[in-house]
């Protein structure tokens, strides 16, 4: 028998089961250590967001005497809430509808004051849209399952507010007509943003400041019919409000939840 045909044939046999284990073992390795890729699914996030109101009131407009009560009583604050719900179609983007109610009380200055300064009352609802642009990505990097633990996102949108408000002159108490027919309805526009703190991937809560633009002068039962310090010679008002938000469609076992 020829062992030297026997041993190249062994040796032969043995280098290719070799070459086949290592293949196999260098595909298993780039297997596993390929790089977590996270898809983007479209999610539903509800919110309540109570806070305060403040707008911007004939009151402080062109006053000449000492400002008796501040500033922001001069020109009239308020208790505000609202609940709504945000679509989230694209890591960057997403549209929010919600409605809420606020109101505003304001305190005239008595004395000293170009124009007769009012104490008023104002109560409103409110119903909006808006789309809402992050401004950085909620995962720390586009391979990470880790979610960022602040979010910059900024907001515009257009609305619909209705409203009745009822005021009386501060140094003689006597009671306003009322300046429109109420309750009375107006667009405004809420230009704004926040910072969305993720708790986790169902919770977050994320303080907002909007400025909203309105298509009325009556929000304070007064019309002065001039530009006032902002250089609007319609109402404006600030809104500050603590949005806490939950994700809906992140939860296992949500009805919700958006497969593909």
């Amino acid at each position: 028998m020829n062992y030297k045909i026997i041993l190249a044939s062994f040796a032969l046999i043995f280098s290719v089961f070799t070459s086949e284990v290592v293949a196999q073992r260098g595909s298993s390795t780039a297997k596993f250590r390929s790089p977590y890729k996270r898809k983007f699914r479209p999610s539903w996030t509800i919110f309540a967001s109570p806070g305060v109101a403040v707008i911007n009131s004939e009151n402080t407009q062109y006053s000449t005497g000492t400002d008796e009560v501040g500033i922001v009583k001069n020109n009239g604050i308020g208790p505000s809430f609202g609940v709504g719900a945000l679509y989230q179609f694209a890591h960057n983007l997403g549209v929010q509808g919600d409605v809420g109610y606020m109101s505003f009380k304001g305190t005239g200055d008595a004395i000293g004051t170009k124009y007769p300064e009012v104490d008023f009352k104002t109560t409103a609802f409110q119903g909006s849209s808006s789309l809402i642009v992050n401004l950085t990505s909620i995962y720390v990097g586009p391979t990470s399952r880790n979610l960022r633990l602040i979010v910059p996102y900024a907001k515009v949108g257009v609305g619909f507010l209705a409203y009745s408000s009822e005021s009386e002159i501060t140094d003689t108490g006597v009671s306003q007509p009322d300046a429109t027919d109420y309750p009375d309805f107006t667009f405004f526009a809420p230009i704004g943003g926040g910072l969305k703190f993720q708790y986790s991937k169902q919770l977050s809560i994320a303080p907002e400041l909007n400025l909203n633009l309105t298509s009325t002068d009556y929000l304070d039962n007064t019309s002065y019919d001039y530009s006032g310090k902002l250089g609007l010679k319609k109402d404006a008002y600030l809104t500050a409000n603590i949005k806490v938000m939950y994700n809906i469609t992140a939860h296992r076992r949500s009805p919700f939840r958006i497969r593909r």
